[in-house]
Order: structure tokens, then sequence, then C-alpha cells
């Protein structure tokens, strides 16, 4: 019976010396409101899809509502300096891309928020780069690029997202390290750079395989380095940039979810642990990231932290190559 009591007892003796605090036994544990998930894409993508599916099994395992706000603009900036603001209670979070606090802090020298304003919950999953050219090029390796491009000075185009997207920093650096004589070709998106490799208005273009890996399959686009430290399980075949003998372009993209830095450890230690449980779950995994080309990932704030580490210095080499500032 004493376990019963002693809870009330202590609030009650509390309550007399006037003491104003939260006891975990009375049961004020997280989460006991809906969770907001700023997602700072479209809705309908693929960063979207994922997160959405993430936030439903969260809302059926802890019987609150998960609900995804979808943020979009300025390179991720808009739905970051939101959840950076954010109360630190952990019922605001953020589910985003590597642009956000890997590449935008290196390209803007003014952001409304830095990259100490969020701790890392978990990566949910990866999206490998690869090099890609147009089916009807007479190449077929990296090595073969380099040497054509050099034979044919101005006559390859290379496409990308905008000024500052990885595809813009990842073949700057390439054409820094190789001497391959590309020319950038900025557009506004997948929807129109896809198209304008298979027309052949662009050669090359350095991105995921999500929204091409039909032509890719066909031969309408030839796949023929992956900027990986390993070969992609999307396209075994296709060899890594390291095997070409071109080192440090470990280029993943990574997904994941972050919270304002000041929530409390318990609290990420257990979005973290449900977090990891639903993105390993063998039938989900399936249905939500290698279906879609996308890339398992280790989960915990651990691996997290030292992949943001790592693309410090990747990226700070990449954007010096690309020897671009945004502001």
């Amino acid at each position: 019976m004493l376990h019963r009591v002693l809870p009330s007892l202590v609030v009650s003796f509390a309550a007399v010396l006037g003491l104003s605090f939260t006891l975990p036994a009375l049961g004020q544990t997280y989460p006991n409101k809906p969770i907001r998930m700023v997602v700072p894409f479209p809705a309908g993508g693929p960063t979207d899809t994922l997160a959405r599916a993430v936030g439903l099994k969260l809302t059926e395992a802890w019987g609150q509502p998960v609900l995804v706000e979808n943020r979009p603009g300025a390179s991720t900036i808009i739905g970051a300096e939101i959840v950076a603001k954010a109360p630190a209670d952990g019922y605001t979070l953020m589910f985003t891309a590597d642009a956000t606090l890997s590449v935008n802090p290196l390209l803007y020298s003014k952001l409304p928020y830095s990259v100490s304003d969020f701790q890392p919950i978990s990566i949910a999953a990866y999206v490998a780069e690869f090099l890609m050219v147009n089916g009807d090029m007479p190449v077929n390796t990296l090595q073969e690029l380099v040497a054509y491009s050099k034979a044919n000075p101005g006559k390859l185009n290379y496409g990308s997202f905008g000024l500052g997207s990885n595809g813009h920093i990842e073949a700057e650096a390439f054409k820094q390290a190789t001497g391959a004589d590309l020319t950038h070709v900025p557009f506004k998106g997948a929807a129109e750079v896809a198209p304008a490799l298979l027309s052949g208005q662009i050669q090359v273009l350095f991105t995921s395989p999500n929204q091409v890996l039909a032509h890719i399959k066909s031969g309408r686009i030839k796949a023929l380095g992956v900027q990986s430290n390993e070969r992609s399980a999307v396209l075994p075949n296709v060899p890594t940039f390291a095997e070409a003998g071109l080192k440090g372009f470990d280029s993943k993209v990574w997904f994941g979810f972050l919270a304002p830095s000041k929530v409390p450890a318990e609290i990420i230690r257990r979005l973290a642990g449900e977090i990891g449980k639903i993105v390993t779950e063998p039938q989900f995994r399936d249905k939500y990231i290698t279906s879609v080309s996308l890339e398992a990932a280790p989960p915990g704030p651990e691996h997290f932290a030292a992949v943001l580490v790592s693309d410090k210095e990747k990226y700070g080499r990449f954007v010096k190559a690309a020897n671009v500032k945004l502001d």
C-alpha cells in the first residue's frame, strides 16, 4: 500500500511548502498531447511520404496524433526556422534532409537558425547520389566521361536543381578532382531536370535514382558511378567513385528527425527508440524505404551526430570547389 500512497503524500508535502514541480510518478510522461512534425518540403514527395508513414506508426504506438505540417521553400530554411524557435518540449519535431544542417550553413552567411539550434534524433533513410549520363553518350565509365569531356570542350552540360543544390556542388567537386569539362545548367527541380537529361538538353546529372530508375533500367539513362563508399543495393552493378580512383565522394543524402536543441535527453531517447523500431521493422522498411530506392540507415542519435560531423568536412570541400555563396 505504501507505494500507492507515497506519491500523493509527496505532492501534498510539496504543496504545503509552496514547491512547484512535476513528478514522473504522477504519470506526466511524454507524449501527453499531439506532436507537430514539420517537413520543409512539399506534400506528396518521398520525404513527405516517409515522414507521414513514421508519424502514423508513432500515433499508433503512443495514442497521440502526430500531425505533419509541410512548410516548403527557401531550401528548407522556412521550416527549419519554425522548429528552431519552437518550445523545447518534444512536441515540435522536424523531418528533413542534409541541406538543412549540412549544406545551408556553408552557402548562406545569414540564416535564421544555426546547427546548434537542433539535436539529432535518428536518420530514417539514406539515398545514394549517382553520376548519370544520357543513354546516347558514347561513354560507360567515369574515366571515359572525363576523357570525352576533355576531347569535346564546351560541349557537355550538366544539370542541377539550382545553385547550391547537391548536384551542383558535387559536380563542381568532380570537375575539380578530374579536370572534366562540364558546363552547369541549373533547373528548378526534378520535374524539369530529368526530362532534360532524357532529351539530351543536358548530358550529365548528379542525383539520386528515385525518379529515373525505370529509365536507367531501360538504358535511356546510364548510371556511371555511385558517390558512396560501397555499392548501392538499388543499383548494385554500378561501381563506386572510389573504385574509379576518386576518394572523398561519399555523398549519400540523409533523411532524418531532429528536435530543438534543449529538448530533454529522456524525450530524445524515447523518440529515437520508437523511431528506430519503426524504420527497422522489415515490412515498413520494404514498403517505405527500399521499394522507393532509399537505403536503410543505423538508427539513433549517436550515428546521426557522427554523420553531421563528417558532413561538415565533406560538404565544406564541395562548396569550396563550387565557389558559391547564396547571399
